[in-house]
């Protein structure tokens, strides 16, 4: 379950005592918002959704008057944010900022342990940084990282050379999000940024007020595992940014995990305005969520989007297969995630989602003429991509087929290209013309 970030820095980020901006939330403008711009001379409101990209979206404001703090809380909230409603805004303090850093927990099907990743340079365009300039550090599993660990780390990385000052104090902070990664049974935790702010504090010495340097994080992206020991929906509610109705092909794909618990299938989300030409078969919360931006930033448009994961049986790779297969509309499908560690490739794509197919062919159901890449690795994937290879023959379907040496931001290039090609797809927005 993704946590928006209201949610993740009211309820984790206190927890573990991890410094973020002093925030409200807020649905409209009111007296709180105007309040708290007063008092903190202006405020930076913040789209509350569950895509990223916030600010190029526009859904990111700088505000310095009441007035302009309501008006951008009225038209954040009737914006949409890469296909989705805001559920609310966040009014926060503004930054002085120094400096801005990346960091982020995961695990790793590498190491299979969990890695610390860390830059000097984080920001809007994070995902334009050299990969030279990005460390990860695999670290034992356990509830705890030691900040002399952490301070080792921030010294391979060059924080030192300017910030030796609070070298410390940054040690401590990410050892703490490490802590709530742990704690929290994320599956996922990132902040960008994590800023280096300056702050005005009073001179223990001379009394007078001076300028120092502090840690602050001004955003938080959380994603907790579903088969946590206390499932999140009992404490956040089931996930929906939506305001309308759910579709069929949504109501159907809640009542494939209901009760089934082995792995997760049924996590299927259509747009808010119901368009897209692109089916989303997409794996992992980070995988699915890399995915599902990338689209957006070549020009594709996701007919919905999916989260499956922890080893599904067939009979639930079948049933999902089916419900995003049958969206009208459809030009293209991408079938893209990591590598996995527990997740059978043979069964999930080689028998799910070939049964689904071959099925769908036979009744005259599915349309044969879409165009597919397939982005996949993990156990037993040589199999399961031979089954799903041999399946797209003998039904005519064109189709590439990639293991998991191609990198995962590669295949919804690939898939754009072959629809322009082969399709005359006309692909979205500025950024993706240029």
């Amino acid at each position: 379950m993704n946590l928006y970030e209201h949610e993740a820095v009211g309820n984790i980020y206190t927890r573990y005592k991890i410094p973020h901006a002093k925030y409200v939330v807020a649905t409209e403008p009111n007296e709180e918002v105007a309040q708290f711009v007063r008092d903190h001379g202006g405020a930076v409101v913040k789209a509350m959704v569950l895509v990223g990209k916030r600010g190029k979206a526009g859904a990111v404001k700088l505000v310095n008057t009441e007035a302009e703090a309501a008006q951008a809380v009225t038209d954040i909230m009737a914006m949409q944010v890469w296909g989705e409603t805001p559920v609310a805004v966040m009014v926060c303090e503004k930054a002085d900022i120094e400096a801005e850093l990346y960091c982020s927990i995961t695990y790793s099907t590498e190491t299979r342990s969990p890695v610390i990743t860390l830059s000097m340079q984080g920001g809007m365009d994070v995902e334009e940084i050299p990969e030279d300039r990005i460390t990860n550090f695999p670290v034992a599993a356990g509830p705890a990282v030691e900040p002399y660990q952490i301070r080792d780390m921030l010294v391979a990385i060059g924080f030192t050379e300017k910030y030796g000052s609070i070298l410390r104090q940054a040690s401590l902070v990410i050892a703490q999000v490490y802590a709530a990664f742990w704690g929290s049974e994320s599956r996922m935790i990132e902040i960008n940024p994590l800023a280096i702010v300056r702050v005005q504090k009073k001179d223990r010495k001379s009394g007078e007020m001076v300028t120092a340097l502090t840690l602050r994080a001004l955003d938080a992206v959380i994603s907790l595992d579903d088969d946590a020991s206390v499932a999140p929906q009992k404490k956040y509610g089931e996930r929906s940014a939506y305001t309308r109705e759910q579709t069929r092909r949504e109501i159907d794909a809640l009542l494939i995990d209901r009760d089934d618990h082995r792995g997760k299938a049924g996590s299927y989300v259509e747009p808010e305005d119901l368009g897209g030409d692109i089916g989303m078969m997409t794996f992992g919360g980070g995988g699915s969520a890399v995915t599902i931006e990338t689209c957006y930033d070549v020009g594709l448009r996701p007919a919905n989007f999916t989260d499956i994961g922890g080893n599904p049986p067939a009979e639930k790779m079948y049933a999902i297969s089916r419900i995003i297969l049958s969206k009208p509309g459809l030009k293209g499908i991408l079938v893209c995630g990591g590598t996995a560690s527990n997740t059978r490739i043979d069964v999930t794509l080689g028998e799910g989602l070939v049964n689904a197919i071959d099925d769908m062919a036979k009744e005259g159901s599915l349309d044969t003429s879409l165009i597919w890449v397939v982005r996949r690795g993990g156990p037993e994937v040589e199999k399961g991509l031979r089954l799903l290879h041999e399946c797209f023959v003998r039904n005519n379907i064109a189709a590439v087929i990639y293991d998991s040496e191609l990198p995962i931001t590669e295949a919804p290039l690939i898939l754009r290209d072959l629809l322009v090609k082969h399709r005359d797809y006309q692909v979205a927005g500025q950024q993706a013309q240029a």
